[in-house]
């Protein structure tokens, strides 16, 4: 299987973004048609209420951090496509959340990380399985971000949104489990925060990216440091709760877990397959103590307990439905941070391998290790 297209960007904030509109024009596209089914058909929202509602999240990324919504226009004039649908795509969780109600979909995901001395070799890992519906597959990327003085970023995400999944050059990385509650607010959307946190060089900046604004939707964010010490960090609009892995492994799925949040967990009311996913990783996790490495954490990805709806998420349809608005993992990862490098998955673990990726040495493209 053909491995995720690798980009390489760098210069200032608006010639960065404009870079990857023009190198990722495809995939962009790609991902706002995606989107506006999605949109449509799983949440009963127009592309144009979509936009409309995203202009709203323009002051808070400006608020934020104004290089990042500069790297958003140059996106859109690389692109070129209008601004307003590159601001939707990078506020797509809370479109979804606070448009379409209970009932739509939200992504889901089974995040781990392991430190010493929980792990065989002293290594410090994270990583997870990313599971979306299955539309978003093809505009999925691999980008290097070069961006002095901030820390050169390696990362997966949806073309056209400046902050994911991965790690940067301080040895900092980033997992996430996208959470529910019945709270509708305008604040910094979760991709934005994403990249904030990727901005950072330790794990208390990485922890303020996420707490110093009022937040667009709840989520988790997972974060490890090379140093040895990962932490999640539990988030509502406006509370939030640090959760600090006292047996050098934590794992979350998309439930809240801190008895000090008090919301309305809207997840309780339908996904219960992630408190299984939650136990199961955990109870993986415990049995391998000392001895976790990059392969046993694999394994624990292509977990099929509780099949389809396991770690190794496959959604299946049933005859009725529709497949590309199912639930599935669209790619696994796996951060070594002590090596800085990171291995991915396109699709299912358990039918694809994986392919180690690593920062570009004197400006090269960064590419699979095959």
């Amino acid at each position: 299987m053909k491995g995720f297209p690798v980009f390489r960007i760098s210069g200032t904030a608006y010639e960065r973004g404009r870079q990857f509109g023009q190198l990722a024009r495809e995939q962009i596209v790609t991902n706002l048609r995606a989107y506006e089914r999605a949109f449509r058909e799983g949440a009963a929202i127009s592309w144009e209420e979509a936009t409309a509602y995203a202009a709203q999240f323009i002051p808070w990324i400006e608020q934020y951090d104004a290089e990042i919504m500069e790297e958003i226009k140059g996106i859109s004039e690389g692109a070129g496509l209008d601004l307003q649908d590159i601001v939707a795509l990078n506020a797509r969780s809370e479109i979804i959340t606070n448009l379409g109600g209970s009932a739509s979909k939200a992504d889901g995901c089974t995040c781990i990380a392991a430190v010493p001395p929980a792990t065989k070799r002293q290594e410090t890992l994270i990583g997870q399985n990313w599971d979306w519906i299955n539309l978003i597959a093809d505009g999925l990327v691999v980008v290097e971000i070069e961006q002095p003085p901030r820390p050169t970023i390696l990362m997966i995400t949806e073309a056209g949104i400046v902050g994911k999944i991965g790690m940067n050059a301080k040895g900092l990385a980033v997992c996430l489990n996208f959470l529910r509650s019945s709270e509708k607010s305008v604040g910094v959307p979760i991709h934005i925060i994403l990249r904030g946190i990727l901005n950072s060089s330790t794990l208390p900046q990485a922890i303020r990216q996420i707490t110093r604004l009022p937040r667009g939707t709840a989520a988790n964010y997972l974060l490890a440091h090379r140093e040895g010490e990962a932490v999640g960090v539990e988030t509502a609009q406006v509370n939030y709760d640090v959760l600090y892995p006292l047996e050098g492994h934590i794992t979350h799925t998309n439930h809240f877990v801190s008895p000090r949040i008090q919301v309305d967990d809207s997840v309780r009311m339908g996904a219960s397959d992630t408190y299984l996913r939650m136990g199961r990783a955990t109870k993986l996790l415990t049995a391998e103590r000392g001895s976790i490495d990059e392969e046993y954490i694999k394994d624990i990805f292509r977990d099929h307990f509780s099949y389809p709806d396991a770690i190794c998420r496959h959604g299946e349809a049933e005859e009725s439905e529709e497949t590309a608005l199912l639930d599935c993992t669209l790619f696994s990862i796996v951060m070594n941070l002590t090596t800085g490098t990171f291995e991915l998955s396109k699709g299912q673990p358990c039918q694809s391998t994986y392919e180690r990726y690593h920062f570009s040495e004197k400006h090269e493209i960064a590419k699979p290790i095959l």
